[in-house]
């Protein structure tokens, strides 16, 4: 498991930000990632753009991230 964090745009606005998602593979990242943006965005799924992969991060071990909730 990892952390990818992405670049997004949306579409509309033409805002741009940076969003990151834990999974198993960048692109089952790439696919869960799109609908939580448009959420946290209130904007539709098709309104978001999910661009470059930024960085990854390995979750194992003792590294330590911030879930969700705690960023939130």
């Amino acid at each position: 498991m990892a952390r990818y964090l992405f670049a997004f745009e949306v579409v509309s606005t033409g805002s741009k930000g940076e969003f990151s998602w834990n999974a198993a593979t960048e692109e089952e990242a790439r696919e869960q990632v799109q609908a939580k943006i448009a959420d946290f965005e209130f904007t539709e799924v098709e309104d978001i753009r999910v661009g470059d992969l930024l960085a990854t991060k390995e979750t194992t071990g003792d590294q330590y991230y911030e879930c969700e909730g705690c960023s939130a």
